[in-house]
């Protein structure tokens, strides 16, 4: 699997992931919430120490922006800031739904924009080998986390 799709995979789980939590209540619903924030975490740092770095050492991507931290930013405060808040509290499913909204829109401008671009820079064999080594890092985080 190249690159670009193990990510839109996991952007894909992400989202069911949130729209079961949004459902559940209780010890479901901090349970969810516990796997979303391991799984973005995970996500995130293999976008950000191995996908876009990489993608921007090549040198038909010299001018392709890299990660959008920002984005990466607020959603992991809103995350931080729900992990101290009881799931049953009112505020809550608030700022969950607002975390979900941001993380959605990030999601489809990823995916609409620089996927889009970095698949027409990149060889299939290129995004195939760097898939293959988001694979190994990823391996290596969860054995660590």
């Amino acid at each position: 699997m190249d690159a670009i799709e193990i990510l839109k995979a996991e952007h894909k789980g992400a989202k069911g992931l949130m729209e079961e939590i949004v459902k559940a209540t209780g010890a479901k619903r901090k349970q969810l919430f516990e796997k979303l924030m391991g799984e973005l975490e995970t996500h995130d740092r293999i976008e950000e120490q191995v996908f876009y770095p990489a993608v921007a050492a090549n040198p038909k991507a010299t001018n392709l922006p890299g990660a959008d931290k920002k984005a990466h930013e607020a959603v992991e405060s809103i995350l931080a800031s729900l992990h101290t808040l009881p799931v049953e509290d009112k505020a809550w499913i608030t700022q969950f739904t607002s975390m979900q909204k941001q993380l959605l829109a990030h999601v489809s401008d990823e995916e609409s924009k620089y996927f889009v671009l970095i698949r027409s820079l990149l060889t299939a064999a290129e995004l195939t080998a760097l898939g293959e080594k988001m694979k190994a890092a990823k391996k290596q985080l969860v054995k660590v986390g």
